[in-house]
């Protein structure tokens, strides 16, 4: 077996799981050294603490370098004939979560990247791919009931971080077409966690919507006032502060709890038997979480912040228009009215209870936690 990203938020938990399971060889591809690969996996996996694992659980793993970035993902021809030889399952993980900024590296690491790993899938015919998505190449789509086999750009898409994923999904399709391939497209939405993240650890993405909370109530903002500036500007007293945001307030957002979207990826993949062909399943939970419940969430962990969500923001103040600025806001672009189906990924995880809420009780736990310190 082989599993990219595995120093990611979601890959370091599908290793656990893919070790509880008992695998009993596991290469881990990414960047670094080998030695340097290790102790960022390690330190994450040792960190959860669910599934149990065996005190030497860790030694099936092996580390190799490589790089989504580089041809042929930098690995030599005997490195690849030594990792491809008997391979059986290839998951990949690896990604660029990127909401601002220049749209070519997303392109470059989740399009081109997928590109090389599907190369290196040519030299194991006989693998399963198991290729990790987001639900979010539903794109603009703001409303409906998104089947697991859709897979259409009409709506268009509100960040190039959608488009990129939707760009690699396509290319799995093709791919597993042409060359009679067995793959399975994992899904998920917004995967959050309630525990305190060490520093140095993979960090979960609701983090961005909290860096960007303490930036708008840490600030003192003028007219001339700069998305960097809210970084080096001076902490203000706390004081009841209104923040606006534009978009629909009847919205939702499709939360889970990262722990349970590995468990149920690892198990569907075990569960599910081998087929030519592309399986699409979304790794969502079954209730959305209304922005009322994030809103106050946030507030809880802001005290004075209100926060509201409006069709139209008349005469925003300087804050605001910064903020509607800042497209990488997961207020603004995971909301909507949409909802996933999951009749695919129900029938290959068996009887598997479905997730705890995500409530306002969960969320003041996720944005009101203090970073802990690695043990």
């Amino acid at each position: 077996m082989l599993l990219t990203g595995a120093t990611g938020f979601l890959g370091c938990r599908l290793l656990r799981e893919l070790l509880a399971r008992g695998e009993e060889r596991i290469t881990v591809v990414g960047r670094g050294t080998p030695d340097e690969l290790c102790s960022r996996v390690e330190a994450a996996v040792r960190w959860l603490d669910t599934p149990a694992l065996a005190p030497d659980g860790l030694a099936a793993v092996r580390y190799v370098s490589g790089d989504l970035l580089q041809p042929g993902l930098g690995l030599g021809s005997q490195e690849r004939a030594r990792i491809t030889d008997g391979l059986t399952t290839l998951w990949h993980s690896a990604a660029l979560l990127l909401l601002e900024g220049d749209p070519a590296p997303l392109h470059h690491s989740n399009v081109i990247g997928t590109r090389r790993v599907l190369e290196l899938a040519d030299e194991a015919p006989g693998a399963r791919l198991m290729h990790v998505s987001t639900a979010y190449v539903a794109g603009q789509r703001s409303t409906g009931h998104i089947m697991e086999d859709d897979l259409a750009d009409t709506g268009g898409f509100r960040l190039p971080y959608e488009e990129s994923k939707y760009t690699a999904e396509r290319m799995v399709h093709a791919w597993a077409s042409s060359k009679g391939r067995d793959v399975t497209v994992f899904r998920p939405s917004l995967l959050v966690t309630d525990r305190p993240v060490p520093h140095g650890l993979p960090s979960q993405p609701t983090d961005l919507l909290l860096r960007l909370m303490e930036q708008i109530t840490d600030s003192g903002l003028d007219q001339g006032a700069t998305v960097p500036g809210l970084l080096h500007a001076p902490r203000r007293s706390a004081a009841a502060l209104p923040y606006r945001v534009q978009g629909d307030p009847l919205g939702s957002l499709n939360m889970l709890q990262a722990d349970y979207a590995a468990h149920a990826m690892v198990r569907a993949a075990a569960r599910t038997a081998p087929a030519a062909g592309v399986r699409t399943m979304h790794v969502t939970h079954p209730q959305n979480v209304t922005f009322e419940t994030v809103a106050a969430a946030v507030e809880t962990r802001f005290p004075g912040l209100r926060v509201s969500m409006t069709p139209t923001l008349p005469r925003p103040t300087p804050l605001e228009k910064i903020a509607a600025n800042f497209a990488a806001n997961p207020l603004v672009y995971s909301t909507h009215r949409r909802t996933y189906d999951r009749t695919n990924l129900l029938a290959a995880v068996g009887p598997l209870p479905d997730p705890e809420p995500v409530d306002h009780a969960y969320l003041t736990r996720t944005f009101g936690r203090t970073p802990a310190t690695v043990r």
